[in-house]
């Protein structure tokens, strides 16, 4: 199988995550074999209260992070409390997410890249030749990093969220390219 690896890319709030339900929506549609981590935020009014975990494949969801500490061993990073079993839970649907034809990995950041925490499962799934596409989304201080790691084929950079449907239908046209109607 071939395989390409985009990154996805932006500041705090400006939709990666929404790019990438999109995706999925669009990629559902079309019969198309998604799995992978999405991480949608849950909010009150205009702060973010939790940080969710859905398996794309079978749509169980895990609290992953959130504004207050939820369990004693929830490992503090900034302003988040991670739940370290949603640590273990994502590494395991990250690990069983293969064979694809669409990875989804929502997000790696800094506990993946400079702590060796979180969804460290997948640096060892993305180097497997068993998906078509994997869209990675990474934040801007970690872009090169990660591309050092996969020479991505694609970058896609969100500057603001008014941008993000030209570069969701560009990326799905893409998809369509790769990937067969």
């Amino acid at each position: 199988m071939a395989v390409e690896v985009w990154l996805l890319t932006g500041w705090r709030g400006v939709g990666k995550t929404t790019f990438c339900q999109h995706l999925v929506d669009r990629a559902s549609e079309r019969a198309w074999q998604v799995s992978g981590l999405l991480s949608p935020a849950e909010f009150s009014g205009q702060i973010k209260q939790n940080i969710w975990a859905v398996d794309l494949r079978g749509g169980e969801k895990c609290l992953l992070a959130s504004a207050a500490r939820q369990t004693p061993q929830d490992y503090q990073f900034v302003d988040w409390y991670f739940n370290r079993q949603a640590f273990s839970w994502g590494n395991q649907v990250l690990r069983e997410s293969l064979p694809t034809r669409l990875l989804i990995i929502d997000e790696l950041g800094p506990l993946e890249f400079n702590f060796s925490q979180g969804w460290t499962a997948a640096f060892d799934v993305l180097r497997q030749p068993a998906f078509s596409v994997a869209l990675v989304v990474v934040r801007p201080e970690l872009i090169e990093s990660a591309s050092a790691l996969w020479n991505p084929s694609r970058i896609i950079e969100l500057k603001n969220r008014a941008d993000s449907p030209g570069q969701l239908r560009a990326a799905v046209q893409s998809l369509e390219d790769l990937l067969g109607q």
